[in-house]
């Protein structure tokens, strides 16, 4: 099975109550509402992989990431696996890039994006992943017709 490396970042404003949200436009097979992130290059260590893609995408320098768990995208049948590694940060500086090639950034209360419209694939459980320490570990499997068949906590 042919494994790839990915990252994911929530970055939180605590000032204003807020987590940043990327609007992703179609690419690879991925849309919707999700948090900023991206593959990690060869060589590239993990936690600086995360600060490229989301300088990147956002025009934010975060720091003092913390690692809060990992996703596993599992397609069987493509013998493909798509390893994420969960950072979550408060500690972020720089002027926002609002429209992007991957998509719109905006602001959302914790409760406001529970309820938004348009989220991508596990979004939901990635984000309980974020803020519940009880569990480190989602796997998520694809059926044959490419819909998501199981998501489950470790």
């Amino acid at each position: 099975m042919n494994t790839v490396l990915q990252n994911m970042c929530m970055i939180y404003d605590r000032k204003n109550d807020k987590i940043l949200v990327l609007d992703k436009v179609k690419k690879h097979g991925w849309e919707g509402l999700t948090f900023v992130g991206g593959h990690v290059e060869d060589g590239e260590v993990l936690y600086d992989s995360c600060v490229r893609e989301v300088f990147e995408e956002t025009g934010l320098t975060v720091k003092n990431l913390k690692l809060k768990g990992t996703v596993s995208w599992i397609d069987e049948i493509k013998a493909k696996r798509e390893l994420g590694f969960l950072y979550y940060t408060e500690d972020f500086s720089g002027e926002l890039i609002e429209n992007n090639v991957e998509g719109t950034l905006s602001w959302f209360g914790i409760d406001e994006f529970r309820n938004a419209d348009g989220k991508s694939y596990s979004i939901d459980k990635i984000l309980d992943l974020f803020l519940n320490d009880d569990y480190s570990e989602l796997i998520v499997k694809w059926n044959k017709n490419d819909e998501v068949e199981t998501e489950e906590f470790f």
